[in-house]
């Protein structure tokens, strides 16, 4: 079988900037409220099954909230570790995923255009989000949350400033 022969800066991970530890805390957040509704469900279903008292089912509800928190904080914890970012000359490359890995490369000549988006718990870890706009109607704009707001601002004038110089329409 014929491997393509890439460039070896493509597959390493190892020079990638990782995300800000505020995004990491904001994801568990989430997670947790998201977990929260997620519980209930079993519950109804145990409560169903087994007819028992009011004391057990709140009980119940507590312990599946339980593993489904811990579960989330493991996932998270190690989810958080492999996504990173690096800008190349090439364009930006984000890479993430735990178990199904996506590394993502947005050539600095098709960036359209930058936003940088802020939610209210972003705001209050100092965090935004950069959406780059790219040229095309698949995956036409890249997301890249947990920046904090000065190195959003300074990745979308470094990928703004660099592509206007390479335009090659």
């Amino acid at each position: 079988m014929i491997r393509p022969v890439l460039p070896p800066d493509i597959m390493q991970t190892n020079e990638l900037t990782q995300l800000q530890s505020g995004y990491l805390k904001i994801t568990r957040i989430t997670w947790a409220i998201v977990v929260m509704l997620i519980a209930v469900g079993p519950t109804i279903l145990i409560s169903a099954i087994i007819d028992f008292g009011w004391l057990y089912r709140i009980l119940t509800y507590v312990l599946t909230w339980l593993l489904f928190f811990i579960l989330m904080w493991w996932y998270t914890k190690h989810w958080f570790r492999v996504y990173g970012y690096a800008l190349q000359p090439t364009g930006l490359r984000i890479h993430r995923g735990l178990f199904w890995q996506q590394q993502h490369l947005v050539p600095r000549n098709r960036v359209q255009h930058i936003d940088i988006t802020t939610g209210p718990l972003e705001r209050r870890f100092g965090l935004s989000q950069l959406v780059v706009h790219t040229a095309g109607t698949r995956n036409a704009s890249v997301t890249l949350p947990g920046l904090k707001h000065d190195d959003a601002v300074a990745l979308r004038k470094a990928l703004i400033n660099t592509a206007q110089m390479d335009d090659t329409v």
